[in-house]
């Protein structure tokens, strides 16, 4: 009975209203989104930039080249690792303030099919840097881009939704909201896209623990920070996936500007534009 009374009392909190407490000043969406992609674009100059040029030209750079070239790497990395958790905190933020969930998930998908070759292009090259060939193959299934993994992140939520707005049994459907879960995580396994499964659970528990952000947003945020620990339990350095919902503490629960098409336009482009340096920087 204690078990039930707790699960009911949750799913009343839940479906209340789910609109964050608004500040007069703080950090908007759109302020995130600017956290979110500055250290995305990071992430990637050291991934498909740095260590191509680096492995390319060990024979050719000193020790002390060499040193510093493995420092800024790291630090891409490092910074890079701010951005996926807040890409999955403003997913679950979509699910509730999107008016029409469908044509979300068609415009992530839209744009996620942009991105493959671009993403593609950038990391065989990458990953083969003395091989010329590398640098035209458009089409790998070695890794897909993270991308895919909101879209299927984005329908693991939706169906969540219409499970927890049915009229089932409170018992029975919060058991029946892990289906979805469990579906999404082995689908983004098994095509192997960014952060794979762990990036769907990571997506599905920022979602049930949605509640605790109109309660006390420092405990989400600390909540979110624990769900990301694996990211830095062999490398420590990394620990800044853990610190990447500090900004949620400044959070005003506002859309803020408007530029939704840029940041989708922006993720395709950004992937040509350093695919495009890293072959000048190893084949001219």
């Amino acid at each position: 009975m204690f078990f039930l009374s707790r699960v009911m009392e949750y799913d009343m909190i839940f479906c209340m209203d789910t609109t964050v407490q608004a500040k007069p000043c703080g950090l908007s969406e759109f302020h995130l989104k600017i956290i979110a992609y500055t250290c995305m674009f990071i992430d990637h100059v050291g991934a498909f930039i740095i260590w191509p040029y680096t492995n390319a030209n060990l024979e050719t750079m000193g020790y002390q080249m060499m040193h510093r070239m493995d420092v800024l790497y790291n630090f891409c990395r490092i910074m890079g690792r701010i951005a996926f958790p807040l890409f999955c905190f403003m997913l679950v933020e979509g699910i509730f303030h999107t008016k029409n969930k469908w044509r979300y998930l068609a415009r992530l998908v839209i744009f996620a099919g942009l991105s493959d070759i671009p993403f593609d292009l950038a990391n065989e090259l990458a990953n083969n840097p003395f091989e010329p060939a590398s640098a035209f193959r458009p089409f790998s299934y070695a890794q897909q881009s993270v991308m895919i993994t909101l879209a299927i992140g984005l329908l693991m939520l939706i169906l969540m939704e219409k499970i927890r707005h049915s009229g089932i049994p409170v018992v029975l459907r919060e058991l029946l909201m892990y289906v979805p879960v469990a579906a999404a995580a082995t689908l983004a396994y098994f095509v192997n896209c960014d952060y794979d499964f762990k990036g769907i659970l990571m997506i599905a528990g920022l979602y049930l623990m949605y509640p605790l952000l109109r309660i006390d947003r420092t405990a989400y945020a600390l909540g979110g920070g624990v769900l990301f620990f694996w990211e830095w339990m062999n490398r420590p350095s990394r620990v800044t996936s853990s610190l990447a919902l500090i900004p949620l503490l400044f959070y005003n629960g506002e859309k803020g500007k408007s530029a939704k098409w840029f940041f989708y336009f922006f993720y395709p482009a950004h992937l040509l534009l350093l695919y495009g340096i890293a072959y000048w920087l190893l084949f001219t």
